[in-house]
C-alpha cells in the first residue's frame, strides 16, 4: 500500500496512543503560575502542519480568558521576539523537534529565559525536546512523508493540555477522544466509496478553496497544506468570512468551494456563503456531520463540538488522494522537501 494511505489509515490507532498516554501532570505548576500570574501569557507557535493544529487549543485558551497568542514560528523568530518574556510560558509544536526555525529561536532566546518552555513534538530525543521545561510526547510513531497521524495527534495533544491549564474536564476529553478515534476508523473503513463521493463532488473542478470557521479553521489550513504536498494542486485555505472580501469572484464553472460547517455559532453563516457560490456558478462541498437537503454533502462522523476538528482533516486527506491520482502521480510522494525543514 501507499505509504502515505497507510499514514491515513492508521491514523486512529495513532490517535489511541496519543490519548492513553497523554500525562498533565507537570502542567499543573504551570497551571499554578497562571492563576498567580507568575506567567502572563502564553505564546503558542509551529510551522506548518504543527501551527495549524495548535488552533483549536488556541480556541479554548482564549474562551477561557488565558493571555494566549498563536504564531507561526519563523515571524516570532524574525519579528516578534520581544513579545517573549522573563514571565512567558513559550509554547513550541514541532512533530520533529528539529525544524530550522524552532532550532533558531532555541538560541536567540536562551537569554530572554521564558518562565517555561512548553513542547509538544514526536521525537522525544529531538533538540526541542531536550531543551525544553516541560515535553508532551505526541506519540504519534514513524511517517512517511506528509504529515498525517503527526497532524492528528498534535492536534489531540494541544487540546488535552489546554483543557489541563483551563481546568476543564480532561477526562471527558480524553474519552470523547478514543470515541472520536473509533468512529474515524469505522469511517476509513468505506475508503473506496468514500473517494469514489469525493471524486463526484469535485468532477470538472480546476480550482478549489477550503473555507470554515473557528475551530474548523485547523482543517481549512491543513487540507490547501497537503493538497500542495500530497496531490501538487495549489488550492487555498481561508477563513469563510475573508471569503466574501474579494474570492469570492473566484465562483465560475470549474471552481470548488469545500466548506465545513463546523461550530453551531457561525453555521448559518457558512451555509449562507455555500448558497451564494453556487448561485455565482460555483461548486461546494458541504462538510457536515448531517447531509443537507440543498446543498451537495459529504458526510463526517457525528462527534462532539471538541473533537469535530479530528475528524474535519479526513476531507482533506481524503481530496488529497483524490487529486493526486486524477493527476497521474503517487499520493504523497516528496519530490523536494524532506520530511523536516532545516533551511529557512
Amino acid at each position: 500500500m501507499n505509504a502515505y494511505i497507510e499514514d491515513i489509515k492508521t491514523q486512529a490507532a495513532a490517535l489511541r496512543m496519543a490519548v492513553n498516554r497523554f500525562d498533565g501532570k507537570e502542567l499543573h505548576q504551570i497551571r499554578s503560575a497562571l492563576e498567580s500570574g507568575v506567567i502572563d501569557r502564553i505564546i503558542m507557535s509551529g510551522m506548518g502542519a504543527s501551527f495549524n493544529a495548535a488552533y483549536p487549543a488556541y480556541l479554548a485558551l482564549n474562551q477561557g480568558n488565558l493571555p494566549v497568542n498563536l504564531v507561526n514560528t519563523a515571524e516570532l523568530l524574525n519579528y516578534l521576539q520581544s513579545s517573549i518574556g522573563a514571565h512567558s510560558l513559550l509554547w513550541l509544536n514541532s512533530q520533529s523537534g528539529r525544524s530550522i526555525e524552532t532550532i533558531r529561536l532555541l538560541e536567540r532566546v536562551s537569554h530572554k529565559s521564558p518562565h517555561v518552555v512548553l513542547a509538544c513534538v514526536n521525537e522525544e530525543d529531538s533538540p526541542l525536546a531536550l531543551a525544553a521545561g516541560v515535553t508532551l510526547p505526541i506519540h504519534a510513531g514513524e511517517e512517511a512523508t506528509v504529515s498525517v497521524k503527526t497532524y492528528t495527534n498534535m492536534l489531540a495533544v494541544n487540546l488535552l493540555a489546554a483543557h489541563t491549564l483551563l481546568g476543564w474536564d480532561v477526562e471527558r476529553l480524553r474519552n470523547d477522544m478514543l470515541a472520536a478515534g473509533k468512529a474515524m476508523e469505522a469511517y476509513l473503513q468505506e475508503w473506496d466509496t468514500q473517494l469514489a463521493r469525493l471524486g463526484q463532488l469535485t468532477e470538472d473542478v480546476n480550482s478549489l478553496v477550503f473555507t470554515g470557521r473557528g475551530s474548523s479553521l485547523a482543517a481549512v489550513w491543513n487540507s490547501a497544506l497537503i493538497s500542495k504536498e500530497a496531490a501538487k494542486c495549489a488550492f487555498e485555505g481561508m477563513h469563510a468570512a475573508e471569503f466574501r472580501h474579494g474570492p469570492l469572484e473566484l465562483c465560475q464553472p470549474g471552481f470548488a468551494a469545500v466548506m465545513f460547517a463546523g461550530p453551531e455559532e457561525t453555521r448559518s453563516q457558512n451555509r449562507d456563503l455555500a448558497g451564494d457560490v453556487l448561485k455565482y456558478g460555483g461548486k461546494v462541498v458541504w462538510v457536515s456531520e448531517q447531509q443537507d437537503p440543498d446543498l451537495p454533502s459529504f458526510v463526517l462522523p457525528d462527534v462532539g463540538d471538541h473533537t469535530r476538528p479530528l475528524v474535519e482533516i479526513l476531507v482533506g486527506q481524503m481530496l488529497s488522494v483524490v487529486l493526486a491520482r486524477r493527476k497521474g502521480i503517487e499520493p504523497g510522494y516528496f519530490r523536494y522537501v524532506g520530511k523536516v525543514t532545516l533551511k529557512e
